[in-house]
């Protein structure tokens, strides 16, 4: 008999977080939210919770720091990183790559808990919350590259590259992939703004869907 799988969500991202607790439930997990590693490191030390998935990028307290901090304290349950880059610190039990796999998700929870998959299905009412939420996030990319503020570019491009794949948008992902990019290995400003008028042309389409 399946067993019914616990699990702690770590992700800063609003829309990313209710997606993947919608998809987790659909599969019959019970889903504790958290909005920042603090958070999670909180609920996990519970021991109420199966499994902890840990989103990299977080405030307070980032998904590394959280992971590390809790095995430093003993702390022997899975631990999942979810991340668009990639990952090479020892601790994670395994790592989920952004945008998230169904098939991947689904696996990670057989494998753990031994329930079976289900069809996952992003419901409208959330997607058009995340399309809507595109106007205010172009408007914080124009602000940004405006100021010629970098860093803030790129933890935006950052967000929208796991968000936007994850509900159904690879073009948008792909375009703050490359802005993401080309933001770390410090290209040409003329490059830059290549990358980031080609986000804002993805944003716009995606928003007007």
């Amino acid at each position: 008999m399946a067993t019914t799988p616990r699990l702690i969500l770590a992700e800063d991202d609003d829309f990313l977080r209710q997606l993947l607790q919608m998809q987790c439930e659909s599969m019959g997990a019970l889903v504790a939210p958290a909005c920042d590693g603090e958070e999670a490191v909180s609920l996990a030390l519970s021991y109420e919770y199966d499994i902890l998935l840990l989103d990299i990028n977080m405030p307070k307290c980032d998904g590394i720091q959280a992971m590390t901090l809790l095995r430093q304290l003993g702390y022997d349950r899975p631990i999942v990183a979810m991340s668009s880059d990639a990952v090479t610190a020892e601790g994670f039990s395994s790592v989920l790559k952004k945008p998230l796999n169904e098939q991947d998700l689904q696996q990670l929870l057989h494998q753990e808990t031994h329930h079976p998959a289900v069809e996952l299905v992003v419901s409208d009412d959330l997607l058009q919350e995340f399309l809507q939420g595109l106007v205010l996030t172009q408007q914080q990319l124009e602000e940004a590259r405006q100021a010629s503020d970098w860093p803030e570019l790129q933890r935006l491009s950052h967000k929208l590259k796991g968000s936007a794949g994850s509900f159904g948008f690879p073009q948008l992902s792909n375009a703050a992939d490359q802005l993401q990019r080309a933001i770390q290995q410090s290209q040409t400003e003329a490059r830059l703004d290549v990358a980031f008028r080609q986000l804002v042309q993805q944003v716009q389409e995606a928003s007007h869907e």
